[in-house]
């Protein structure tokens, strides 16, 4: 976990330089990739849905995208997606 956070750091702090949460970058990301994927961000809370939404106010410029996707392959991702049991079942 703790070498995966590492990832974490980057879209918090690429973020916070362009006034967005980690959230809201995560959401615009997603979006800007192609125009069939749509994100499904689950919360109980108004706030964060209200956050998730002010996601669609920020237009990043294709450039910072490629930024922010170069930084974060240049992290390697550690561990295993599931325990041993789970990923049997999966395959």
């Amino acid at each position: 976990m703790r070498a995966n956070y590492r990832i974490v750091n980057v879209l918090q702090c690429y973020g916070r330089e362009r006034g967005m949460t980690s959230a809201q970058l995560a959401l615009g990301w997603l979006l800007q990739k192609a125009p069939w994927i749509v994100p499904i961000p689950g919360t109980t809370k108004l706030s964060h849905l209200e956050e998730n939404l002010h996601a669609l106010d920020f237009a990043l410029a294709p450039e910072e995208w490629r930024e922010l996707e170069e930084a974060v392959a240049a992290i390697p991702v550690v561990g295993d997606r599931y325990n041993a049991e789970q990923q049997r079942q999966v395959q």
